[in-house]
């Protein structure tokens, strides 16, 4: 798989730099860098999650196995070459901030209902502030959210409310990662 860069076609590189933040010399390093990962001869195997936290630019970041779930598909399989790809550059720092936004709401909403309840909010809270706050303050902590009165509707956020309930910073800081391809 460590060739992996050096084999795509232009017209797959191509591809890749319209669908990402990066240049087609930044893909062929990524993949090379997902090449040392994957030691399988094609690629086929993928990366399994434990070798994906332990990236340096990664490692130590709480949402990182949510990240990790959205981009390895529905089976919570390995990750393959394209999706390391993708996944790196909603990661990007020049990643538009309202992509981030969305990711991550798109990411709680295990559902697909375009609004998250308690569970989803609880999880997102309890990767941010877990160890610091105990179960039962991030419980009380997202039912005071949810029983809000200026939500559209009480018991759960949307993603115009969860934008203005999470700091931009926050998502910048936990969405954010520059790969080092030197």
């Amino acid at each position: 798989m460590g060739n992996q860069g050096s084999v795509l076609s232009e017209e797959k590189l191509q591809e890749l730099e319209k669908a990402t933040n990066f240049s087609a010399k930044e893909i062929t390093k990524i993949l090379k860098r997902y090449g040392a990962l994957d030691s399988s001869p094609n690629g086929e195997e993928g990366i399994p999650i434990t070798k994906f936290l332990n990236i340096p630019e990664v490692v130590g970041n709480p949402i990182m196995p949510c990240v990790f779930a959205k981009f390895s598909g529905p089976r919570g399989g390995n990750l393959g070459p394209e999706p390391f790809l993708l996944l790196f550059s909603m990661l990007h720092p020049d990643q538009p901030m309202d992509k981030k936004q969305k990711f991550a709401f798109d990411m709680l909403d295990v559902d697909s209902q375009d609004q998250l309840g308690f569970e989803e909010l609880f999880s997102l809270y309890k990767l941010l502030y877990s160890p610091a706050l105990s179960d039962q303050k991030i419980s009380h902590l997202t039912a005071q959210v949810l029983f809000r009165d200026d939500l559209a509707t009480p018991g759960y956020i949307n993603f115009d409310e969860f934008c203005q309930l999470v700091p931009v910073s926050e998502i910048k800081s936990r969405l954010t990662v520059q790969l080092q391809l030197s």
